[in-house]
């Protein structure tokens, strides 16, 4: 295999490792929102850092506990397990 070759092949495999793991921004509505930007009205939790299962547990937590209305979880980097808790109070 040429050295292009090899780059080319590094590049679709790093291309469709970043496609697969593309962070999802869902809402306890379970709408998909824009990359990077919270949707109006939501703000980051400054408290929470965790993986996806913990948020989502704290999402909930805080909607049974009216500390906030609604939440979603984002995944800031790609490779990484820690997500974001966004909420709307």
């Amino acid at each position: 295999m040429t050295r292009p070759m090899r780059r080319a092949l590094q590049g679709a495999v790093l291309a469709a490792a970043l496609a697969a793991t593309a962070p999802q921004a869902l809402a306890a509505t379970t709408t998909q929102q824009t990359l990077g930007a919270p949707p109006a009205g939501y703000v980051r939790d400054q408290s929470f850092h965790g993986t996806a299962a913990a948020c989502q547990t704290a999402g909930r937590a805080g909607i049974t506990q009216s500390t906030w209305t609604a939440y979603f979880c984002h995944q800031a980097l790609p490779f990484t397990p820690f997500q974001e808790l966004y909420v709307k109070k």
